[in-house]
């Protein structure tokens, strides 16, 4: 067969040719080292399975229908919930400067960024409390995991505090036969992944804080019934081992308090392999998952919100009240980003409702001054349907692609 001879993506020359520019980002910090995995893809499968029948069952029975409480609109606690955002391969150093500036004006949670922007950034936002978010494997997700490692470990070095991570979603639709031999990797650099024992990934990755597993991926094995239906049948099942490697991989490389968030791009998901993925998050011990990049289909959907956020409940340590399971120790639990297409302040707040606890938008602004003058409407006697006039969108909202 012959090699591979796709051609880089803008993106990735983008990334290739930034690294090649600043080394002290990348090979002047030694060698990158990725995890091994710690389950077959049949004990990946069993796992998931049983996170796909308790979720789905605790929606269809009407739990997606909880309502969240939501800071007050136009409040310093509402904007903390929003990632700032431009992502355009094209952005300038104006927009970049105006992105920071309008953060700090209104006390974002952060900037999100790509790796080019990351140092400005940091610097533009020196003072502050708003951080600086990169996204890693952006937009497409099906970079080689070395790809993702050094550009996770460059943002990390760069001065980013949160990453914001494509998921390689086209392993969740394509199909791992049981019985075949492993594919090649995509390069002789992943052989980097024999280097860490599967006892190392499992100290990274177990409960922590005493916590006793009597279910999930931490249980005595064959505890949990077998279902391969949401798999395609007996014989097949995704890849999920080259998934979790590459997310604790990426976990084990940039350990807290950086905050990883896995972007599933869940327009391209149905919902078994949207809780497939929130599984892998969780045994990886991201702190976030999030709905999309904003650059490939629809964005944020109510309904996949909803079971993202139904995930995260049963994913945390398992209590008496949601018969989760204890994937993630120590009462710790994921949080959902809900990013692509929010863009006033109707779309912000119902994703809020439904349980996201971040926003992705580049309407951040917008957001705020819509906010803001329905607060003071409401305080003339105006009804709260009345929308703002006079109010104009800067032009760091990214509305055409993208966030």
């Amino acid at each position: 067969m012959a090699p591979d001879t796709k051609e880089p993506t803008e993106s990735e020359v983008l990334i290739r040719d930034f690294l090649a520019a600043n080394p002290s980002l990348d090979s002047e910090l030694g060698q990158i080292e990725a995890m091994t995995d710690r389950y077959t893809n049949e004990e990946w499968a069993k796992q998931i399975a049983e996170t796909q029948r308790k979720v789905l069952k605790e929606v269809e029975e009407g739990g997606k229908a909880r309502r969240y409480e939501v800071p007050r609109t136009g409040s310093r606690e509402f904007a903390k919930m929003v990632d700032h955002t431009v992502l355009k391969l094209d952005a300038k150093e104006g927009m970049i400067d105006a992105l920071c500036s309008e953060a700090r004006t209104e006390g974002f949670k952060s900037v999100c960024v790509r790796l080019n922007w990351v140092q400005r950034c940091v610097s533009n936002l020196k003072g502050s409390d708003v951080v600086v978010a990169c996204v890693v494997g952006f937009h497409e997700g099906t970079q080689d995991t070395y790809e993702k490692l050094r550009e996770a470990r460059a943002a990390v070095a760069a001065g980013a505090s949160e990453l914001d991570v494509v998921l390689n979603h086209s392993i969740l639709t394509r199909v791992h036969y049981r019985n075949s031999s492993p594919p090649p990797t995509a390069s002789s650099r992943d052989s980097t992944t024999d280097s860490v024992t599967a006892a190392n990934t499992a100290a990274n990755t177990r409960p922590r804080n005493g916590t006793t597993a009597t279910e999930g991926p931490y249980s005595v094995p064959g505890s949990l019934s077998t279902s391969s239906s949401a798999h395609g049948g007996d014989d097949e099942i995704p890849d999920y081992s080259a998934i979790y490697t590459e997310l604790a991989s990426i976990r084990s490389l940039c350990p807290s308090p950086t905050v990883l968030k896995l972007i599933l791009e869940t327009s391209q998901l149905n919902p078994a392999q949207i809780l497939a993925a929130s599984h892998l998050a969780a045994a990886a011990n991201f702190d976030f998952i999030k709905t999309s990049t904003g650059f490939n289909g629809p964005g944020a959907k109510l309904p996949d919100v909803q079971l993202m956020v139904a995930a995260c409940e049963y994913l945390s340590t398992k209590t008496p009240s949601n018969g989760g399971s204890p994937v993630r120790g120590g009462g710790r639990k994921m949080q959902v980003k809900a990013s692509g297409g929010i863009r006033d302040l109707e779309s912000a707040r119902k994703m809020l409702e439904a349980g996201a606890t971040r926003l992705g938008t580049s309407s951040g602004v917008w957001i705020m001054q819509e906010g803001r003058r329905v607060v003071e409407s409401e305080k003339k006697g105006v009804g709260k349907d009345g929308r703002p006039e006079g109010v104009t969108r800067l032009y760091t909202d990214d509305s055409v692609g993208g966030y």
